[in-house]
């Protein structure tokens, strides 16, 4: 199984999986992780289709000592980088995350430079939607601050506001299904990481919109229910679940 572990090990470089003949770039956080081992079990389990690579684009917060760097000047001499722009540029499938403020990793076509410019022209595109910072749980709030008398409200405001970034992505199908059910099902174990729950629901509807794979009977079994997330996750008070009706 493939972790955060294996993608911080290919610090300010590219992780490289499979030897499929469709390449794919998986462009994203710790978030995207799960697609990968989706992807790779697709490739174990269908047929070698996928050449997988996946870029990080926080990870050149950090030089090779581990030392914080200018992120902004890290970027930039990557456009000009053989390897990145390659990956880039041979892209079939384009799986990502939203971004605004990564120069060449921008996802925004509004912004100045995005991927686009640099030769990203993938026959599919898709954009996953992000679950970033968005303080719901009681302990969520007192973790990182104040623990406001409102919160509830405003934990209900973060659930709409995510199911905005939703109808941006290729999901939009997902804000209804997330809006309805997640006071059942647990997408989220922490403001910035989601459950695989969530990330089982949207590869199902990835492969059934985009990737069309017959997927085995038995695809969803074992390894593949890996919750890379769960630990830690934020415990749940009664005063969530009285205030939210949360059956979790």
């Amino acid at each position: 199984m493939i972790t955060t572990i294996e993608v911080k090990a290919h610090l300010r470089d590219v992780l490289e999986l499979g030897g499929g003949t469709t390449n794919v770039l998986v462009l994203g956080s710790c978030r995207t992780v799960p697609y990968l081992n989706y992807l790779t079990r697709c490739n174990r389990m269908v047929a070698e289709n996928y050449r997988i690579f996946a870029i990080e684009p926080n990870n050149w917060h950090w030089n090779e000592n581990g030392a914080e760097v200018d992120i902004e000047e890290e970027l930039k001499k990557l456009e000009n980088d053989d390897r990145i722009l390659s990956v880039i540029q041979s892209a079939d499938i384009f799986i990502h995350e939203h971004y605004a403020n990564f120069r060449m990793f921008n996802t925004n076509k509004d912004s100045f430079p995005n991927i686009y410019e640099f030769g990203m022209m993938p026959d599919v595109d898709i954009a996953i939607p992000n679950f970033h910072n968005h303080f719901i749980l009681e302990n969520d709030f007192k973790d990182f601050g104040e623990l406001p008398e409102d919160y509830i409200s405003r934990g209900e405001a973060e659930i709409e506001k995510f199911c905005g970034v939703c109808e941006l992505s290729s999901f939009p199908e997902f804000a209804h299904h997330f809006r309805n059910t997640w006071r059942e099902t647990r997408y989220f174990w922490r403001p910035n990481h989601v459950s695989a729950e969530f990330t089982r629901y949207i590869f199902e509807l990835m492969n059934e919109k985009f990737l069309k794979l017959n997927l085995p009977d038995n695809y969803w079994t074992h390894d593949a229910l890996d919750d890379l997330f769960r630990e830690p996750h934020t415990s749940v008070t009664q005063r969530d679940r009285d205030g939210y009706r949360l059956l979790w």
